[in-house]
């Protein structure tokens, strides 16, 4: 629900919503709107897969929404350590990283650990 929300206001209300973030605009400020449309992006993904029942059938379903969106979170986290740790980006965007960072591990691990395999 957090992606969506964050991105659907990156999109309508950049600058207010990177003001609660802590984070300077980017000029022009429609890059917020791209960078909205990519968390929304995510965001839908955990809608599809909450809308779709746990059940034999769709552990496949749940697993690619899984492995997916934390694949985009790992990158997300990584791309956004270096630019800060590069002084390219401001601090603040350091609760962005490690939120994807934290959420990243936690699928992986359920994924590794068989979280979303069938109980026999």
């Amino acid at each position: 629900m957090g992606e969506v929300t964050t991105g659907v206001l990156l999109v309508f209300a950049p600058n207010w919503t990177l003001s609660l973030m802590g984070v300077q605009a980017p000029h022009p400020v429609e890059f917020a709107g791209f960078i909205g449309v990519f968390v929304l992006s995510v965001g839908v993904s955990y809608w599809y897969a909450a809308w779709v029942p746990i059940t034999s059938d769709n552990l496949e379903r749940w697993r690619a929404v899984w492995w997916l969106t934390a694949l985009s979170r790992s990158l997300v986290a990584g791309f956004l350590t270096w630019k800060i740790l590069a002084g390219s980006l401001e601090t603040a965007w350091l609760t962005v990283a490690l939120t994807d960072g934290v959420l990243s591990i936690f699928q992986w691990t359920g994924l590794r650990a068989g979280w979303l395999s069938p109980k026999n």
